[in-house]
């Protein structure tokens, strides 16, 4: 099985000042065992912070070093990838009136990327399980990004594996949690003007797995 739990960070909205917006997480073969390890990892954080073991650790209540120790801790485990796509929103070229639409668009590009790097196995028998933090979508638009990754990949692009999209409360989904430290990770490091060499140093094991959308669409 091929499970792929996302977040975001930044914002798409035309009025916002951010300049990066990024859709990132965890793409893995190995779930249970990433689970079991970040929640003793979680355990640990909210015994530090002085925290509820009932609360949600977000990423928003840790401070960057804590965050990267999460990411080098759980990056070298079997089957374990961190994915995302960093989005320049100075040098795409439009002003994004629909947001849910493009949201899709930039998620379909993610795969595009994930699966010409052959992380993501696109034969008949595999499936992949894309799962989103439920938080920032609209109701309307919960069936939309499943619709458009079905035409997009197994129509246009006439791949035969299954997709299947679900949305999760991140409170209660502890990949959700790591899917959330792992974007906002990605976010911060990429508006520093030393993001590749952290980007380099992160990846000498070869788990880091992201992508740029910085062109006109």
């Amino acid at each position: 099985m091929q499970y792929l739990f996302l977040d975001e960070s930044g914002n798409l909205h035309k009025n916002s000042t951010d300049r990066y917006f990024v859709i990132g997480g965890v793409f893995t073969n190995n779930y249970a065992d990433i689970k079991k390890s970040y929640v003793e990892i979680n355990h640990e954080l909210k015994e530090k912070l002085n925290m509820d073991f009932e609360t949600e650790l977000k990423a928003a209540y840790l401070n960057m070093e804590e965050k990267m120790d999460i990411v080098i801790k759980l990056q070298g485990m079997k089957g374990m990838y961190i994915v995302g796509i960093i989005v320049d929103k100075e040098k795409i070229g439009i002003e994004i009136e629909k947001i849910h639409l493009y949201y899709n668009y930039i998620i379909g590009k993610l795969l595009d990327y994930l699966i010409k790097i052959k992380l993501i196995n696109t034969r008949k028998e595999q499936s992949l399980f894309i799962n989103i933090d439920k938080s920032s979508m609209k109701i309307e638009d919960i069936n939309s990004l499943e619709m458009y990754l079905q035409i997009h990949f197994n129509i246009e692009r006439k791949f035969k594996f299954n997709l299947d999209v679900s949305y999760w409360d991140s409170s209660k989904n502890y990949m959700i949690q790591v899917a959330d430290i792992m974007c906002n990770t990605i976010w911060n490091i990429v508006q520093s003007p030393h993001s590749n060499v952290v980007f380099y140093s992160l990846n000498k094991a070869n788990k880091l797995k992201i992508c740029k959308l910085d062109k006109k669409v």
